[in-house]
């Protein structure tokens, strides 16, 4: 049930505006939490009746027993910057010809992947993927999931856009024993 208002806001008539004593109720407990939530967060900065933070201790981080233990470790930031120089020394200057861009993807991916196994360990085996596409449309999401060992393997990844083309290469690593 509502209540009426004795005086008229300007611009409204009185039978406009009604004001329910649920939603004061509703209104007044909001409020109430906000208030309480700010104190806490207040206190804690402050550090008052907030009780002190323990030391942590940092071990090693222990391998798995079934994991893979790799002698040689892939040169991620190596490959990144492989990465970088290749894509801006290939596609600088080009523009996307739909007909073309399946045998440029091709033909950047084999080159590509030989050149990232010339300084890869030989245990690792690679899997390269190029994304290619016009520049002007801006709506393109990549992603990608992977089931692997997270000591051993990883990845390197490098997006290449100019004002005609964009180019998104990754390179995954995984390590066979």
């Amino acid at each position: 049930m509502g209540h009426r208002l004795s005086k008229p806001l300007p611009g409204r008539t009185q039978e406009s505006i009604v004001i329910s004593l649920k939603g004061l109720l509703a209104a007044q407990r909001f409020s109430k939490g906000l208030r309480e939530r700010a104190a806490l967060k207040l206190a804690a900065k402050k550090g008052v009746g907030a009780t002190p933070l323990k030391a942590v201790t940092i071990i090693k981080e222990q391998i798995p027993a079934g994991s893979a233990k790799p002698s040689e470790h892939f040169p991620q930031v190596q490959v990144i910057r492989l990465l970088q120089g290749f894509l801006s020394s290939r596609l600088e200057g080009l523009s996307y010809e739909a007909s073309h861009s399946n045998q440029l993807v091709q033909g950047l991916s084999e080159d590509l992947k030989r050149l990232v196994m010339a300084v890869c360990p030989s245990r690792y085996k690679l899997i390269c993927i190029l994304t290619l596409g016009q520049a002007e449309w801006e709506g393109a999401i990549l992603a990608s999931r992977c089931l692997w060992d997270q000591h051993s393997d990883t990845f390197a990844s490098h997006a290449y856009k100019s004002p005609h083309i964009f180019c998104t290469a990754m390179v995954f690593a995984v390590y066979c024993e």
